[in-house]
């Protein structure tokens, strides 16, 4: 044998070994005994799912139909007037997994005679009949040729399947799902749906576009329809993926926010430990029957999207497996089922996801338990805040966004007549100073103002240091102040001794870089401590961050640069940018920068490539100062320095 052939059967033989999950029963755990699907397409062996059936009904005898194992979609068997224990039997044969056992079988030279099968005796295959679907040995094989009616048919010797000098096939005709017994022979093009002669006859006889099977499916591998349904399968499962992450770091989260509660509530214990006692043990009941609660609907919700993503996961290997290894009609077929199923899935998740929220837990003690007087009745409130997911879950819910090419447009205006201004978003909020007002101010996205706080000073950018927090810098005073961005109150005050602050981003290790002019300097969080400072070329009013480990800052009038620690990654410079001010990054990595004196926007890569230059008069502001996008969105704040606007704008 050449060598060419031997690895074309080496290639061959793996790829059918590659495809050993998809022939794998996930409940007994073994290779497949009569394959039948369920609605969600997960296949499981006829007795398996039987006995998982029965015994489903045995725990539950008021319902009327049973959960997929796997993905716990629940099946209706509502109307059916058979037993349960005959249910599996009237389940759909999954000719395509069907089809690879029988062809994994062949190529490791394993298949026997099916005809001898019937009369209880072993004989290895030697041929191979695409119509029958059936292996026969030497005898059977010219039984089988001798009769008129199958003499026609196609029979490949299994020496040739398993060298794959045949263009193998394992099957040339496909089953009706509505008719068992009868061949798949025409493709309704009308309704998208494959057809025996029968179905074609009864179900179909009006429609205009009725075509052969052969010619709906030709070279449906490689159409735009399976390459963009595969595409689709990978995004969603990418975007399944993710909120099954968040809601683990929910879990996480609320379990650490948890624990420091605790601690809390540990140390006002030891400051009054008689009176004490009996409250704690109230809180503690409170919040462990609210965490419970909780955690049931979070590990719901993550087992939901996790069954999500077995189905999609299942739905993509089953198709790559047919484009692999399947027939062009199995492919189409497949290509049809899932796209059904995968669009039904996809207002399923929408849907559900809507309904998601994020939640936190949050400890408040009441004036009462500061002062500890006797008529202390509590620990304080114990509060649960639930966050919507459709902002954070975008990928999943919203179509695909192209931020390079997409159309930049505003949608409406937060506020105006605040004069200098810098807006974030925080909690489905704009939050943002006000020069003209020396006061930073929270507005809802449509615009209506929820609370201000006076700070005395001019204060000139606000940042975000966590869930809960935002941090605001005052020029002419040379501070920092926290604000509790929740209850809108001010926590403390940073006094920055010989430390001029224009702009300023929280970074790691609980740090802030302050800009102002020609100079960045990183300090702690804490106590407001210089750590080092760095020089730049100018121009450095606003700075910003990517990932919290670098910092990006204007560095010249015309330039802008990205550092992480000592290494400078780019210096981007531009004739068409003057005066660089604020900068935002979406959730793609792609850089904002507002030219001040250009009047326009840059939008440049991660690595300082220019992708295009966007006017100001875009996002209707004449002297734009500062840019801020939403996590995971395509909406983002502009504001004017002029007019002192905040707009909401967005890219499609």
């Amino acid at each position: 044998m050449s060598k060419s052939k031997k690895l074309k059967m080496a290639t061959t033989s793996k790829e059918i070994e590659n495809f050993d999950d998809l022939l794998t029963c996930s409940i007994c755990l073994e290779t497949f005994k009569v394959p039948k699907y369920l609605p969600c397409l997960h296949t499981f062996c006829e007795t398996c799912i039987d006995t998982y059936i029965v015994s489903s009904k045995e725990k539950d005898n008021t319902s009327e139909g049973f959960k997929c194992p796997v993905c716990r979609i629940f099946i209706s068997c509502k109307g059916t007037q058979e037993k349960p224990e005959n249910w599996a039997s009237k389940l759909p044969m999954n000719h395509f997994v069907t089809s690879m056992l029988d062809k994994r079988a062949i190529q490791r030279s394993e298949k026997m005679c099916n005809s001898c099968h019937v009369k209880n005796k072993t004989k290895e295959a030697v041929s191979w009949c695409t119509t029958c679907q059936e292996a026969f040995c030497g005898q059977c094989e010219e039984y089988h040729k001798s009769f008129k009616i199958t003499s026609k048919h196609t029979v490949i010797n299994v020496k040739k399947i398993q060298s794959d000098q045949s263009g193998f096939q394992i099957t040339g005709a496909l089953s009706c799902e509505d008719h068992a017994d009868k061949i798949v022979e025409v493709f309704c093009v009308d309704h998208s749906k494959p057809c025996c002669t029968l179905c074609a006859t009864l179900t179909h006889r009006k429609c205009e576009n009725v075509i052969s099977i052969q010619n709906a499916a030709i070279d449906i591998k490689q159409s735009n329809q399976t390459n963009e349904l595969v595409r689709k399968l990978k995004e969603k499962c990418k975007g399944i993926n993710e909120i099954v992450q968040n809601q683990k770091q929910n879990l996480d989260s609320i379990q650490t926010q948890y624990e420091n509660i605790l601690q809390e509530i540990s140390k006002l214990k030891e400051r009054a430990i008689e009176h004490l006692n009996k409250i704690e043990e109230q809180i503690q009941i409170e919040m462990s029957s609210s965490k419970t609660q909780v955690d049931l609907k979070l590990t719901d919700e993550v087992d939901t999207f996790s069954n999500y993503k077995s189905m999609v996961n299942n739905w993509e290997r089953m198709l790559i497996g047919t484009i692999r290894s399947g027939s062009e009609q199995q492919c189409l077929l497949e290509v049809n089922k899932i796209g059904l199923k995968f669009t039904a899935l996809e207002e399923e998740m929408n849907e559900a996801v809507k309904r998601m929220k994020y939640v936190s837990f949050r400890f408040v003690p009441t004036d009462h338990m500061k002062t500890f007087t006797s008529i202390t009745k509590s620990f304080g409130s114990f509060k649960i805040r639930e966050e919507f997911l459709e902002r954070t879950c975008n990928a999943v819910v919203k179509r695909t966004l192209n931020f390079r090419t997409g159309v930049v447009k505003v949608v409406r205006t937060i506020a105006d007549h605040l004069g200098q201004a810098s807006a974030i978003f925080v909690h489905d909020c704009v939050v943002t100073t006000s020069g003209n007002k020396k006061a930073l101010e929270k507005y809802s996205m449509r615009g209506r103002l929820l609370a201000s706080i006076p700070v005395g000073h001019l204060p000139t950018d606000v940042t975000r240091v966590d869930q809960s927090k935002v941090a605001i810098s005052l020029f002419q005073s040379n501070k920092v102040l926290i604000v509790d961005s929740v209850e809108f109150k001010l926590l403390r005050k940073l006094h920055l001794q010989d430390i001029s602050v224009f702009g300023l981003c929280y970074v790691q290790n609980d740090q802030f870089v302050v800009s102002c002019s020609s100079t960045l300097t990183l300090i702690n969080s804490s106590l407001g401590q210089k750590i080092k400072e760095k020089t730049t070329r100018g121009s450095s009013y606003f700075v910003s961050t990517s990932d919290k480990k670098d910092y990006i800052y204007g560095d010249g009038e015309n330039s802008v640069s990205r550092v992480t620690g000592n290494t400078t990654r780019f210096t981007y410079t531009s004739s068409r940018l003057s005066d660089p001010r604020g900068i935002g990054i979406d959730f793609e990595g792609n850089i904002y920068i507002v030219g001040y004196g250009s009047k326009n926007i840059h939008q440049i890569s991660n690595d300082g490539e220019l992708i295009r230059v966007i006017p100001s008069d875009t996002v209707g502001v004449q002297s734009p100062w500062t840019i801020c996008f939403a996590r995971n969105d395509n909406t983002f704040l502009v504001t004017c320095n002029m007019f002192g606007k905040v707009l909401l704008c967005q890219i499609d």
